[in-house]
């Protein structure tokens, strides 16, 4: 048996919570240094922007992650992301609310107020792409 054949035994041997987990670690971790890349580059003044645009950049990444590597669906590409889609929706009004009222209301500085708002979205997404987006049965 190959190494890749084992560490994807290893891996999907792991449950469902912690393999979203890890990989909701990494795409948030990237849709995060996109944000301060972007935020950096636009200014601290247009924070919705850099959200935005980090939100746009990462999404299908993080599709994909999710689909393969976590709930493993099958087929249902198109129908899928676009719920997907609709959840990240939530997720980056849910985010820029956060955000809004983190700096503006309560003066967090922008980058700690992200993390917080990432955190907080990232638990609400793993229970809507399991009851809604991937919701049918699993390989």
């Amino acid at each position: 048996m190959t190494t890749t054949n084992n560490i994807a035994r290893l891996w999907f041997s792991l449950p469902r919570p912690i393999r979203f987990i890890a990989t909701g670690g990494y795409n948030t971790a990237a849709s995060y240094v996109i944000f301060a890349v972007i935020l950096f580059l636009l200014g601290k003044e247009r924070y919705q922007a850099a959200l935005f645009i980090s939100y746009i950049l990462s999404s299908f990444n993080s599709y994909l992650a999710q689909k393969f590597l976590v709930f493993r669906t099958k087929g249902g590409y198109v129908k899928e992301y676009l719920k997907a889609m609709s959840v990240w929706l939530c997720g980056y009004l849910i985010n820029a609310l956060l955000l809004y009222l983190l700096t503006e209301r309560l003066s967090v500085n922008i980058y700690f107020a992200q993390l917080i708002s990432l955190a907080l979205v990232t638990i609400m997404t793993y229970f809507l792409f399991k009851h809604y987006s991937f919701r049918r049965a699993e390989r």
